[in-house]
Formats: structure tokens, C-alpha cells, sequence
């Protein structure tokens, strides 16, 4: 969706509007809130104990939601990494946002200057912008990268193949590369085989993870803990009480995504009777949870807590612990042990229900009261919800989000449901509508319907009986899916794709395309 990239006239609020019933936050402390979005990576629905994880328990992530508001019918935008994050930061889905999929014809695709992201939005009335993570969105040297998209500080993975390793050479500061020369030899190919399930990695007697092949097998660089370092640095260099201004922090880690590998098992550093790559995933897991813990932590010390809004989502749904080998496709049977899939149908790379239910959650106790709603949402309506958090005036342009705030004030009677959400990934699409989810494989193929909020699985078929509905979201997804330059559009074939493909190479419109710790050249090896 082409737009030209302008903010018209916005106001800096001076107080927040409105507070909710039952409000506990102390008057004199209102104001714009500080907002903290914290997007996990490839989490699946059941991997925190609040929503029915039994194999362990994430006590930071569980307050958070207990305190909070949480939502059971949650979506993501979209059923892979960069096109969920794109649509997260433009409030647009996948029908009319910047990124489509994970990759165009060019590549790994980026956001141009004219996309407009919820930082830039935030900036125009007195927020500073920070991101920590994995961006995913525009490679180093392209306008996509954060700091040229709205952020004050970035830190991190800005592509998303180098993000496939947790012992970088690399990870980039605004526009510097921070080295880990100790990172030298760690051999990243050999993490992507999981033949059989076999472990890849080792871990001492203690759970302490031991990487043979390093000069020194316990000096090295986890790339998390680096990321959650550089969280609290743009936290100390922009709290409020010291700069007078309300901050939007972007905390977007790898965990728990593939390749596994922790830095320290924990308390999952038995069973052995378990597959050690189940019990990584799930170490993973619950290092989130930890660094939450500490982040709370942190915000109540410094007196931030009681005017901050906390977030927490997932990019995409069910992995199968970052890609064992028990199957792959649409199926993604579920982990024997862990159970964390989600009663769905599908998974990652997939716009059945497996692949876009994610757990989210919104929590600011001292604002909000606690509930659970069944309303179906999903990451477009953050970008709305934190406008009005900030008292932002509006856009001058559509979003496909709807503002959460009468949901977290206690007012549903006041929230207009979505009318309906558009899904899609190349040539599958799906539209969830009220208690149905329709979805076809191509559009050449015919239009499955299922009464979702009875069949989560999906397992019974009722578009022969239901043509109006059928009828109704085949016109839906007629009018929702703008055609795009680069990206496959759903009536295009592989073979038209392959012609994009083509065009881009001849045109010089190639993206370059990075794996982890690939051998180019580095400082320390001259």
C-alpha cells in the first residue's frame, strides 16, 4: 500500500484522558504512559503456564497476565516471523502492509521511508523509542533498519537469517556492528540438523551449556543475554523521571525460536528420559520468563512501574520446538512431552489456526483491572491501542487495527468487534468472521468453513451448508488483498513467482541474503 508519509496535526497530551473503573493509580502520577511491547519468538499457545502449560511454570509472564488483561482468542497477523512484525509496527495485516511473507521475489524484503511505523507515530507526541531484539524487517543498509523507522536506539539482529544463531559475531548498535570475536568457531551448521532429534549442543553437570569446538568452551557471547543488557541501557538513558519524557520500549527477543540452544538449561536439565531439544525449547522459555521477572523488577525499583502498560505477544503460533524432525507442513504434530501447541489444527508457515493462535496479553495493575475476553484480536490492534495510550490526535489514513482501550478499561459494551481478520501467506488465505474460520489453500481451491469456537481443529466442513457465509467472506477476501510488486500475490502461481523473481534479478532489485555467522570478513581476522 503505497502512502506518503505524513503525520498531519497531532497534539502532545498532557495527562492521560480518561481512567478506567476501579482505577488504583495514584492522580498525581497520571500522564502518557510508558508502553513496553514485548514480542516472544515462535512461542506457541500452550508454552506459559497460564495457558495450560503443566511440564513447568513461568510465574513473571503468569503475574503479568493474572494482574492484566488476557485475551484466549488471540491472533497473529500473519504465520511467519517478518510479515507478523510488520504488521505489529503499521497496524496494517498482510493483505495491505509492506511485508507479505518472510521473503519476496527481491529477498528479504524491508519498510520504505512512506511506511509509517507506530514509533514514528509516538515520536510526534514526546516519546522516546527504543527497540531491542530481532527487527526482521529491514537489513543493515536499507531504509527498513529501526533507527531509520522511528527508533532513538535500536540493538540487535536487523535480518532475520543472522538471528538464527544465539552466538553471534555480530550484533548491531543503531548503525555500529558490536563484535564477540570469543563467538569465532562456533559451528552453526551443524545446529540446523535435527536427523532424528539428535542433540546438537552440550551442557556440563550443572546445565551450563559447554561449546566444545570455542577456544575456551565457557567464554562466549549468548546473544540474549547481550540483548537484554542493551534493554536496560535504553531504560537507564531514557526514564522519565530523569528526562520528563514517557518512553516506548520494543523488546523483541529470539526466544524461544530455532535452533535451540541456552545458555543454561535450568531447571530443565532433566529428565533425561525427555528429548534434550524439547527440553531447550522449554529452557528457552522460561529464560523469557526470567529476564521479565528482572524487567518488573526494574520498573518497580525505579519507581516506573505503576505508568507503564506492558504488552506481550507472539510473532507467529506452534514451531515444534524450533523444527525437530517429528514432521513438517501443515500437520506440526504436537510436542509428546510439552503438550504446547494448542488445541489447533497446523502450524508455523500456515494460516490454519495452529499457525496464528498466539498467547497475548496486556498488563498495567495500577490502571486496569484484571478480566479475560474471548473477543477475537490480534497484532494490528496494537498500533491504534498505543496511539490512544499516548493521547495521539489520529492518522490521516486507514489501519486495519481497532484500538483495544474499551476492552482494557472494563468497557466491552463500547469495543466494535472486528468485523472480520484477513490472513495470508502466498496462496493460502483465511478469514476468521465472528464463530467462523474460512480458509482455502489456494484460490483455485474451494472455501473450507468451520463454527471455530466449536472446532478448533477444524475437522468438520460446513460450507455446503452455510453459502451465505460462504458467500459473504469470499467478497471479503475479494476486497482485502491489494496486489504487490514483489511479494506472491494468492492467484499468482509458483510460476508467476518464479517471472518476479526474474524481473528482480535483471532489474538489479535482489536483496542480498545472509545465514548466521556467515565467514565474511571480520576485524579480528585480519
Amino acid at each position: 500500500m503505497a502512502k506518503t508519509k505524513k503525520f498531519g496535526w497531532f497534539i502532545i497530551a498532557c495527562f492521560f484522558l480518561t481512567a478506567c473503573n476501579g482505577s488504583k493509580t495514584n492522580p498525581e502520577k497520571e500522564g502518557p504512559p510508558n508502553i513496553i511491547f514485548i514480542l516472544a519468538d515462535d512461542m506457541s499457545y500452550r508454552d506459559l503456564s497460564c495457558y495450560g502449560q503443566k511440564r513447568y511454570e513461568t510465574p513473571n509472564l503468569d503475574a503479568l497476565a493474572a494482574t492484566g488483561i488476557r485475551f484466549n482468542q488471540a491472533y497473529a497477523a500473519a504465520p511467519e516471523c517478518a510479515p507478523s512484525r510488520g504488521c505489529l509496527m503499521t497496524g496494517l495485516h498482510t493483505g495491505h502492509g509492506p511485508i507479505r511473507m518472510n521473503s519476496s521475489a527481491r529477498g528479504q524484503d524491508h519498510l520504505y521511508p512512506a511506511d509509517q511505523t507506530i514509533a514514528e507515530h509516538l515520536k510526534t507526541v514526546g516519546y522516546r523509542t527504543g527497540f531491542t531484539g530481532k527487527w526482521g524487517i529491514g537489513l543493515p543498509g536499507t531504509p527498513g533498519v529501526p533507527y531509520q523507522q522511528g527508533f532513538d536506539y535500536s540493538f540487535g539482529y536487523y535480518d532475520q537469517g543472522r538471528a538464527h544463531t544465539f552466538i553471534p559475531y555480530y550484533l548491531w548498535e543503531n548503525d555500529q556492528r558490536i563484535f564477540y570475536p570469543e563467538n569465532d568457531g562456533f559451528d552453526m551448521k551443524r545446529r540446523y540438523d535435527y536427523r532424528g532429534n539428535k542433540a546438537q549442543n552440550t551442557y556440563d553437570d550443572q546445565g551450563k551449556l559447554y561449546i566444545e569446538e570455542l577456544a575456551d568452551p565457557y567464554d562466549y557471547t549468548y546473544s540474549q543475554n547481550a540483548i537484554e543488557a542493551a534493554t536496560f541501557k535504553f531504560l537507564d538513558q531514557n526514564n522519565p523521571t530523569q528526562t520528563g519524557d514517557p518512553f516506548f520500549l520494543y523488546f523483541a527477543p529470539q526466544l524461544p525460536h530455532g535452533p535451540v540452544i541456552v545458555d543454561e538449561l535450568g531447571p530443565m536439565i532433566g529428565p533425561d528420559s525427555v528429548e534434550q531439544v524439547t527440553r531447550e525449547w522449554a529452557a528457552m522459555v522460561l529464560q523469557l520468563d526470567h529476564f521479565v521477572g528482572d524487567l518488573v523488577t526494574k520498573l518497580k525499583a525505579e519507581d516506573l512501574y505503576d505508568n507503564t502498560i506492558i504488552f506481550f505477544a507472539s510473532d507467529n503460533g506452534y514451531s515444534m520446538c524450533g523444527y525437530t524432525e517429528r514432521g513438517n507442513g501443515p500437520d506440526w504434530p504436537d510436542d509428546p512431552w510439552l503438550k504446547n501447541k494448542g488445541p489447533f489444527k497446523g502450524g508455523k508457515f500456515s494460516v490454519l489456526e495452529g499457525g496464528i493462535r498466539v498467547p497475548f496479553f496486556v498488563s498495567w495493575p495500577a490502571k486496569y483491572q484484571a478480566a479475560v475476553y474471548e473477543e477475537p484480536v490480534w497484532l494490528p490492534d496494537f498500533f491504534p491501542t498505543a496511539l490512544e495510550l499516548a493521547g495521539h490526535q489520529g492518522l490521516d489514513y486507514t489501519i486495519d487495527g481497532k484500538s483495544l482501550l474499551p476492552l482494557l478499561e472494563g468497557r466491552p459494551e463500547d469495543f466494535q468487534s472486528h468485523e472480520y481478520l484477513y490472513f495470508s501467506k502466498g496462496p493460502e488465505q483465511a478469514v476468521r468472521m465472528g464463530p467462523w474460520k474460512a480458509y482455502r489453500k489456494s484460490p483455485q481451491e474451494k472455501l473450507e468453513l468451520y463454527r471455530i469456537i466449536k472446532d478448533s481443529y477444524m475437522e468438520e466442513n460446513v460450507a455446503e451448508t452455510q453459502p451465505q457465509v460462504v458467500a459473504q467472506i469470499e467478497a471479503i477476501i475479494s476486497k482485502s488483498h491489494e496486489p504487490h510488486e514483489w511479494y506472491r500475490n494468492p492467484n499468482e502461481s509458483w510460476e508467476d513467482f518464479q517471472k518476479k523473481r526474474a524481473k528482480a534479478v535483471e532489474t538489479g532489485n535482489t536483496m542480498p541474503r545472509f545465514k548466521p555467522n556467515s565467514s565474511e570478513e571480520l576485524p579480528w581476522r585480519k
